[in-house]
């Protein structure tokens, strides 16, 4: 497989970058595709994660009812919704905190979270956990620990105190700071859950970082937590478990044998299945469950792409397709897993799908299209991938 890697001249940050007339991307799609990461709008196909932030605003706005303890997994870069909105050319929606978007820009939902965030200390805590993380969703986890101030145990809300530790990761990733809050809550939460999904936020952490010795021990915590969920919803615990086996797997692959990594996926498929038959017609439901099976799905393309095994599921590239058709994430780990095969075209099509969602995965995945053009000899549409690449990071390098 030939290296997809995005190379860029890092002499110019991104943030600095000005952009070109687009000629090849659709910017007003693009803008449509994130609708909920500019405004809180509704739009359709939309990313799957990009759904987390319209179902918070809804518990704010009075659409549904609030639901302090939520349990949604994927929280994107803090920068990704400013790559998303300057790579669509609307630079008037950027905005330092969400007070500063101009009025005549803003939905009722986001009114609702500023107003929110103006009342900060009288809220109740319940309601404080949705505007948290609401706000990490956006990407603003500046405003989180403007509004958190000192953080503390004390809080009888052990949910709001997980929701700032996501935050605070967020604003710093090699702070101490998120570090000690979810060592302290994977022993002292007050529910299992929170608990298991503490540790498993330093599994992650720490395994992404290589100490897997740390890694280790946070994942035996989690592992004796597991025994735990039986306290919980069944739902819950199927849920929780599979993200237990999703984050196990990650960290053996350190090792040299594939065996626990391909045994730990197959757990985390078959708790995703159980938690599918268990759920009812709630939505926030379904999205969980369906956030889930995208993110077990994803991992096992890019399992089978990057260890050279054969363990998806057979139709794992069509669920994927249709559970999140447009999130350039996964799209970009179907396109890497069938260039793995040869499968030149079926490559093409999916990066050039990805480009058209931005972020910089997109500019990677145009980039990739143009690598994949090539191999079929299409020059005259490897020349539209390269430029689709400018025009979404104007520092990219040529592809060789």
């Amino acid at each position: 497989m030939p290296a997809f890697t995005h190379l860029r001249d890092d002499s110019r940050p991104f943030n600095e970058l000005s952009f070109p007339e687009v000629g090849v991307l659709d910017a007003g799609e693009l803008r449509r595709r994130w609708s909920a990461w500019f405004d809180l709008g509704d739009s359709a196909p939309v990313p799957l994660r990009s759904l987390h932030a319209t179902y918070l605003a809804r518990m704010l706005t009075g659409e549904s009812d609030p639901v302090a303890a939520h349990w949604l997994s994927t929280v994107s870069v803090t920068s990704a919704r400013y790559q998303v909105i300057v790579q669509a050319r609307s630079r008037e929606h950027l905005c330092a905190h969400p007070a500063d978007l101009p009025p005549a820009l803003r939905t009722p939902r986001w009114d609702a979270l500023v107003e929110r965030v103006s009342r900060w200390a009288e809220l109740p805590e319940p309601e404080q956990t949705i505007v948290v993380s609401l706000l990490t969703q956006l990407g603003f986890p500046r405003t989180v620990m403007g509004l958190a101030g000192t953080l503390s145990m004390s809080a009888s809300d052990h949910h709001l105190v997980y929701e700032i530790g996501r935050a605070a990761f967020q604003l710093n990733r090699k702070s101490p700071v998120p570090r000690e809050i979810f060592g302290r809550l994977a022993e002292q939460a007050g529910r299992p859950a929170l608990r298991v999904l503490s540790a498993l936020q330093l599994v992650s952490a720490l395994s992404r970082g290589r100490d897997h010795a740390n890694a280790a021990h946070w994942l035996g915590v989690a592992e004796r937590e597991v025994g735990e969920l039986s306290r919980e919803p069944g739902w819950l615990a199927h849920l929780v478990t599979s993200r237990h086996h999703r984050a196990a797997a990650l960290h053996e692959l350190s090792g040299g044998d594939r065996e626990p990594v391909i045994a730990h996926m197959r757990a985390a498929l078959d708790h995703d299945d159980a938690l599918a038959a268990l759920i009812d017609d709630d939505p926030l439901s379904t999205h969980y469950q369906r956030e889930n099976r995208g993110l077990v799905l994803e991992a096992y393309l890019k399992l089978d792409t990057f260890a050279g095994t054969s363990c998806a599921p057979a139709d794992a590239v069509d669920q994927l397709l249709v559970l999140d058709p447009v999130d350039p994430e996964p799209l970009y780990a179907i396109g890497a897993y069938r260039a793995s095969r040869e499968d030149w075209q079926g490559a093409r099509e999916v990066f050039w799908r990805a480009a058209g969602s931005g972020t910089l995965r997109g500019a990677e995945a145009a980039r990739a299209a143009v690598v994949c053009s090539r191999k079929l000899g299409f020059e005259g549409d490897a020349e539209l991938a390269h430029q689709l690449c400018l025009e979404l990071d104007p520092a990219a390098k040529d592809a060789p």
